[in-house]
């Protein structure tokens, strides 16, 4: 099963995924079917570009300075680059996205990232 090991990451995880069905509702409400997957698709490109990035985190073994650079450099890169093919699959191909709602509950999203910041990591 895949598992991410780093606990902040997971909170954040949970969180964005709450938040994201949360927005789904309260946008499929309010702009109907397209207002909530309009919401899903801009929080849903962050929340998979994060668990791509915690699974890799989560692989990594070895506390070498070198070792744990590379890997988060290529878990960075990797999230980043998920997320710019993610954009622009969604613009490209789904014509119907509420651009306000998409990019609003994809910056959103993304700050909520930070929560990870106030997050305890306990072992």
């Amino acid at each position: 099963m895949l598992e991410i090991k780093n606990r902040p990451l997971a909170v954040v995880l949970r969180i964005q995924f709450l938040f994201i069905l949360v927005t789904a509702i309260i946008f499929g409400y309010w702009l109907g079917m397209h207002g909530a997957i309009s919401a899903i698709l801009g929080g849903g490109v962050n929340f998979v570009s994060g668990m791509v990035f915690g699974l890799i985190i989560s692989r990594h073994q070895g506390f070498l300075p070198d070792e744990i650079i590379k890997t988060a450099l290529k878990a960075e890169i990797l999230k980043i680059s998920i997320i710019v093919i993610l954009l622009w699959l969604i613009f490209k191909f789904y014509v119907s996205v509420i651009p306000t709602v998409f990019i609003g509950v994809f910056v959103l999203t993304v700050l909520l990232h930070s929560v990870a910041l106030f997050v305890v990591n306990e072992k």
